[in-house]
């Protein structure tokens, strides 16, 4: 792994970010949808790391599926749920909608640094297993991350659940933008939070960094054996955009420096 100091800006032509768990602290949120379902469905309190590391496992071995049904689908064996797949699904959503919409929020130090990359020209793109209904509640739904920044506005390019066939760590969502853009791996900078998401993005060729997010200590030591650069916030990167000539940036020009 090398000095956050030895990062190079001037090389890079596109910045892709990671959603859940690098941008927004979401990750628990899910833990706790799946601690009231199992409450509510099969009347068992379980542990919530115990619910995260089954999920985790679970998900490691189901990448080729629809992934929301597939987990329902277990979630109903695992407890012996008396309650249809579908039915279990629209549960999960109404469980996390309320947090969605008024507790979540970015990141420390998010908003500065993507309206940062904007302002000095860089091409900014969203590629997440994040659905296309959740992406809306960020962008419109939750009024603390709509006042933030334009969110839609922000992102030159989205590549969403939707858009894939493949999960993470299938590198298929970052080798579509490099599709998309015609652009080498060298010309990009990916943020990533979990050894799935720095598992694809470094398959697919590029230069990552690793933003700390807690949910993701248990696979501490592969993605520091994986990553190129990591931090443990934002505001670490800020810091270091504004603490030295090197990365004194003025605002880009069409001739495209």
């Amino acid at each position: 792994m090398k000095s956050l100091k030895e990062l190079d800006l001037s090389d890079k032509k596109y910045v892709i970010f990671d959603m859940d768990g690098t941008l927004i602290d979401s990750i628990g949120i899910w833990n706790e949808a799946d601690f009231r379902i199992v409450n509510r469905f099969a009347g068992l309190q379980v542990d919530l790391e115990i619910l995260q590391r089954n999920r985790d496992s679970f998900l490691e071995t189901h990448s080729n599926e629809d992934i929301y049904i597939a987990y329902c689908e277990y979630l109903i064996q695992k407890y012996h749920m008396n309650i249809s797949k579908e039915e279990l699904i629209n549960e999960r959503w109404s469980s996390v909608d309320d947090i969605l919409k008024n507790e979540l929020t970015y990141k420390d130090g998010v908003p500065e640094l993507l309206l940062w990359f904007k302002d000095n020209g860089f091409t900014v793109v969203l590629a997440t297993a994040t659905t296309q209904r959740q992406l809306d509640i960020y962008a419109k739904g939750n009024p603390h991350m709509a006042n933030a920044f334009s969110f839609y506005d922000t992102f030159d390019l989205i590549i969403r659940k939707e858009d894939v066939q493949h999960k993470k760590p299938h590198p298929e969502v970052y080798l579509k933008v490099l599709e998309y853009y015609h652009a080498n791996p060298e010309e990009c900078l990916v943020f990533e939070d979990s050894l799935h998401g720095v598992m694809a993005s470094k398959d697919a060729g590029i230069d990552t960094i690793n933003v700390y997010d807690k949910y993701s200590d248990k696979d501490r030591l592969k993605i520091d054996s994986l990553v190129d650069y990591k931090i443990d916030s934002y505001l670490e990167f800020m810091n270091m955009l504004r603490g030295g000539k090197d990365y004194e940036y003025t605002k880009r020009n069409n001739e495209g420096l």
